[in-house]
């Protein structure tokens, strides 16, 4: 620390508007925070559980009541930050891993599912995972080759934590998108994601974390498919 420069420190962040912009957010205290995780291997589930329990000493758990209430009133109601463990991908080392832990502190999980994920028959999950950026490593997999999980599983964690979509084959939407592209992955993706459920899916979150204005010829089709909030990598906003 002895060597730490804050000018120039301050020099590097400006250069990146997202990276200042997130700067700005920690030093104003903002209310919510968010961690990610992707692959949740068995192998560091030690490591995990630490996180979670510290998480659940010095923040409280979000759920989406608790984000619908911070937007109309625009107060936190909780003397401690909020946090959000999001959870990436569907994998089946989510449920086995993490769902556990997170039960035992009593903290809310957001698991973003890549909605068509779970019905993949196994002997493809694992190209199917390799042609959608669905990274595995080798402690991902399991004797019988199933990689997602499957959904009486997905209705499990549906039932206690906050199940959002992450399009519907973990799929890049740019500008260049078709219009029947961006349907299937934004509307069709939460409606298929809600039948197997049976509740209702409120949030969206693009692929690699974009923000609600990076596509606004997406814009209908979230509209369309009743999203509330859209997710970035810095902001958690609202569809008004």
């Amino acid at each position: 620390m002895e060597n730490f420069k804050m000018e120039e420190f301050l020099q590097t962040i400006s250069k990146d508007k997202r990276c200042l912009e997130m700067f700005r957010y920690l030093i104003n205290s903002s209310y919510i925070r968010v961690v990610n995780y992707h692959n949740t291997n068995p192998v560091n589930a030690e490591r995990f559980e630490a996180e979670i329990k510290y998480y659940s000493e010095h923040f409280v758990p979000v759920t989406l009541k608790d984000l619908d209430r911070f937007f109309e009133t625009r107060k936190w109601p909780y003397e401690k930050p909020g946090l959000i463990p999001a959870i990436f991908e569907g994998f089946r080392n989510h449920y086995d891993v993490m769902l556990p832990i997170l039960d035992k502190y009593h903290f809310t999980g957001w698991f973003y599912f890549p909605s068509f994920f779970m019905d993949i028959p196994l002997e493809e999950q694992l190209p199917f995972s390799e042609a959608h950026e669905l990274n595995i490593t080798d402690e991902s997999l399991y004797p019988d080759k199933r990689i997602a999980m499957n959904w009486d599983e997905v209705r499990e964690i549906a039932s206690r934590h906050e199940v959002c979509c992450h399009t519907g084959n973990h799929f890049q939407i740019t500008k260049e998108t078709p219009d029947e592209d961006m349907y299937r992955e934004i509307v069709i993706a939460k409606r298929h994601l809600e039948e197997k459920t049976g509740r209702e899916v409120e949030v969206f979150c693009w692929l690699y974390g974009e923000e609600y204005n990076y596509n606004k010829k997406a814009h209908k089709y979230l509209k369309e498919a009743g999203y509330k909030y859209v997710v970035s990598n810095l902001k958690m906003e609202k569809i008004r």
